[in-house]
């Protein structure tokens, strides 16, 4: 797969996360609207869930415009520890859920959780590899063409 579409694919991945992430929100509250019930909504954020809300999804909302806009390698890596750490963030917050006795485990209500779940792997992956080309291209910047591992295989083998 080209850097180009590994690119892609971890701009895609956070674009996509942070739509779950908002419909997720917008469930719950739909749900609590339904049920008559908004009072769970100050027992279980408060002020401060609030402000961590508004920076999760600052961060979704800035990621994939930082990734498109940097590739240095460093920066990368944070995109990969980052999508780790927002990853393990709602695991550990589904976690809490079922642990309180709030939700019943693994219902419809988790397919969004499920898909969170799903698409951090998706570009936990793409990131990692995303990383590597960088990594490789770093490594062989400056050296002359044909002393690269990868253009002598396919030289080789046309002709």
């Amino acid at each position: 797969m080209t850097e180009a579409r590994l690119r892609s694919w971890v701009a895609q991945g956070w674009t996509t996360m942070f739509a779950v992430f908002v419909a997720n929100l917008l469930m719950d509250v739909i749900r609590s609207s339904v049920e008559g019930s908004t009072r769970q909504w100050m027992d279980h954020m408060g002020p401060q869930g609030i402000q961590v809300v508004l920076v999760v999804m600052v961060i979704y909302a800035a990621m994939p415009v930082l990734v498109r806009t940097f590739s240095a390698v460093p920066f990368r890596v944070v995109v990969v520890m980052l999508t780790l750490f927002m990853g393990l963030f709602v695991a550990a917050h589904e976690v809490s859920h079922l642990v309180q006795n709030h939700d019943k485990p693994f219902g419809v209500l988790h397919a969004l959780d499920l898909m969170h779940h799903a698409l951090v792997v998706g570009t936990m992956v793409a990131g990692i590899a995303w990383t590597r080309v960088g990594i490789k291209a770093r490594a062989f910047a400056g050296q002359p063409e044909s002393s690269q591992p990868e253009l002598k295989k396919k030289t080789a083998l046309a002709g």
